[in-house]
């Protein structure tokens, strides 16, 4: 079999699922109240989580808001007891807390809020790890050698003072004998602390080796592009080797698929596709290669696991024209129906009224802010308008009104959101299956729990025309952000470019 695509690696931050973007954004309901909460994870573990909670319109309504962490695997009862967010001045909707997360894994965040309209509880899925280990800034550690230097030169002074003066009797004077025996105490006790100071260096290394040791490292895989009688096929095999170990938990469906994958032409950001590869074996997922051209592509493959940890997977391909003709079979399924790819020029938010036409007549039209800046949370916002102008009756994709990818144009940021914001619903379906926020449209998703199946349809208080994605870009730069809606069985993908300032 002849394969025409190379692998060529590529460094991204880790930060498990999406990339270069840490925080989590979620917009849902505790009960009869509709919450917006933003949780921003340590970088190290045990570390503290920051924990933003706003509850709109409440200001008159909301008594207590209280949050707290529940691990994956936490038995009835395991949970630490909640912790209060306390009230931000000057912002009557907005409350904070911190929370600490003692391990890695996947945690689910209970944000409950009582007040005059009753009670209600709203699960965020988290996933905690390592991101780095702090380094001891070198002022400090000389600082500490220094003064480790001088107690250990004080003890020996101390040893050989003991020894030649401690049993003298009054006016006796210092013999040689006392000299020389004091001489052998200090070597002796020099051997000793040196000794033990060695111990405790090994000890700090190897502490320091086994913290490093778990530092998140997403799973290793490698995409080809493959020639086959039914068209090209993308094949993606994992080549960790803790994957290949079985150290991971099986993979369960996020949206019904075991894996969201999308490719991103580079540099230009002018092919796209959102497709879902199927495993053929333990360790290789195949999906009909897209209708796109040959080229230069950045793939990144959304996975949950059994445990509700959540991770994207990263790679970079070369696709050759030959790799885009038929040749030999290859035993590979019918592409999934959920499929869809596009080609095209995003467009720049440079104009008053910034929209994309839809492969169905319909446009796409940037409703929120243009002046974008890092860090800053924003809801974007966008509606469907039907060829004649009118606000355009969308359908569920894949249980959502919409979904969207947005990625900073060097690859370094990659998110994948939804109207519930960047959680993944996989993730929540294991951690909160009887979560139940209120629902705002009508279809679900089978298999899935209540609450889960209605933050699947959330998002928009206008379900036929328009679409929002909580989220706050965590780098300055250029950004191309992909909208995708469903109307009358077709997936519409519409694209823009955007600039964050600092």
């Amino acid at each position: 079999m002849k394969r025409a695509a190379i692998f060529a690696a590529a460094i991204y931050l880790a930060t498990a699922a999406h990339v270069g973007s840490k925080n989590v954004f979620f917009s849902g309901a505790a009960g009869p109240y509709d919450v917006s909460v933003v949780v921003r994870p340590p970088d190290v573990v045990p570390g503290l989580a920051e924990i933003s909670v706003r509850v709109p319109d409440g200001r008159n309504d909301v008594e207590r808001v209280t949050v707290r962490p529940v691990r994956w695997d936490a038995q009835e009862g395991g949970a630490p007891p909640p912790d209060p967010a306390v009230p931000v001045p000057g912002d009557s909707e907005l409350y904070s807390a911190e929370l600490w997360l003692m391990t890695v894994g996947a945690y689910r965040i209970e944000v409950t809020v009582d007040g005059t309209r009753g009670s209600g509880t709203a699960s965020v899925p988290v996933t905690s790890v390592m991101r780095g280990v702090r380094d001891l800034p070198p002022a400090l550690g000389g600082l500490l050698v220094v003064l480790g230097g001088l107690l250990l030169s004080g003890a020996v002074a101390i040893a050989g003072a003991a020894v030649r003066e401690s049993r003298l009797a009054a006016n006796e004077g210092v013999r040689n004998t006392h000299r020389r025996r004091a001489r052998f105490a200090m070597a002796l006790a020099s051997g000793t602390l040196l000794a033990a100071a060695y111990g405790g260096y090994a000890w700090w290394n190897a502490v320091d080796r086994e913290a490093r040791s778990g530092i998140f490292q997403r799973l290793s895989v490698e995409g080809v592009v493959t020639p086959a009688v039914g068209g090209p096929v993308l094949e993606v095999r994992v080549t960790d080797r803790s994957w290949l170990g079985r150290n991971w938990s099986p993979l369960v469906p996020d949206h019904g698929k075991l894996m969201h994958m999308f490719v991103i032409g580079a540099p230009d950001m002018r092919r796209f596709a959102h497709v879902h590869p199927v495993p053929v074996d333990s360790a290789t997922f195949r999906a009909p290669w897209p209708d796109l051209p040959a080229g230069e592509y950045r793939i990144y493959g959304d996975i949950v696991h059994e445990s509700g940890f959540a991770q994207t997977v990263v790679d970079t391909l070369f696709v050759l024209d030959e790799a885009l003709t038929r040749a030999e079979p290859v035993a590979v399924g019918e592409g999934d129906p959920d499929d869809s790819s596009w080609r095209g020029a995003p467009v720049p938010l440079t104009d008053s009224n910034p929209s994309t036409p839809l492969a169905d007549g319909s446009t796409l039209v940037w409703m929120g802010e243009t002046e974008l800046r890092v860090d800053e949370e924003v809801k974007l916002t966008f509606a469907v308008r039907d060829p004649v102008g009118d606000p355009a009756a969308l359908e569920p994709y894949m249980g959502m009104l919409s979904h969207a990818a947005l990625t900073r144009t060097d690859g370094s940021v990659f998110v994948h959101l939804h109207p519930a914001g960047t959680i993944s619903m996989g993730s929540l379906s294991v951690l909160a299956p009887d979560a139940r926020p209120p629902t705002q449209a009508g279809a679900v998703e089978e298999g899935m729990g209540d609450g889960t199946r209605d933050l699947m349809v959330a998002g928009s208080d206008d379900p036929a025309a328009r679409v929002e994605f909580p989220y706050a870009f965590p780098q300055p730069g250029e950004y191309a952000v992909w909208v995708q809606v469903k109307r009358e069985g077709q997936v519409l993908t519409g694209a823009f470019r955007v600039k964050v300032e600092e």
